[in-house]
């Protein structure tokens, strides 16, 4: 029987002040790359949870937050593919949780938005003048390191594979 809050087995995680504390500094990290504060902190639950999957009560319950900004911030990470839900028969819950997929596989799709930066760059630099070559200079080092590292990842990642064997 899977772990859900009908089964006696359920024991609802208790957050301790750590537990509290990492939550926190993940909501704040993802609220500097532009996200809202409740989404970092949704994605902090959803990673220190023990059962790695988490009711959505238990989301408003754990970060004190209403029931609206909670599905709002869980709608949002769905779109963007970082969470899924899934129900368990006989409870009309639903349970969310971090999207696990092939971590190498987010990375190669990573990898493809860094070669389309590279192009926009040399484009943007195909039209600018020589008005402000400094600038010009440093956006070429920057296109030209973007080079660098997408050639550099995948000698990486094989490295890294053969030190996991």
């Amino acid at each position: 029987m899977p772990l859900s809050e009908h089964n006696p087995n359920y024991l609802k995680m208790i957050l301790t002040e750590k537990h509290k504390e990492l939550i926190e500094r993940i909501g704040v990290f993802h609220e500097h790359k532009g996200m809202q504060p409740l989404v970092g902190r949704i994605i902090g639950l959803l990673l220190v949870h023990e059962e790695g999957e988490v009711s959505f009560d238990e989301i408003v319950e754990n970060l004190g937050v209403s029931k609206s900004a909670v599905s709002n911030a869980l709608t949002f990470l769905q779109a963007k593919g970082r969470c899924v839900y899934s129900t368990r028969p006989g409870d009309r819950k639903r349970y969310f949780a971090m999207k696990v997929s092939d971590w190498r596989e987010d990375f190669e799709k990573e990898l493809e938005n860094i070669a389309e930066i590279q192009k926009f760059i040399d484009e943007v630099l195909e039209v600018r003048t020589n008005k402000n070559p400094e600038f010009n200079c440093r956006m070429r080092d920057f296109s030209d390191f973007l080079g660098f590292f997408k050639k550099e990842i995948p000698a990486l990642f094989d490295r890294f594979k053969k030190q996991q064997v």
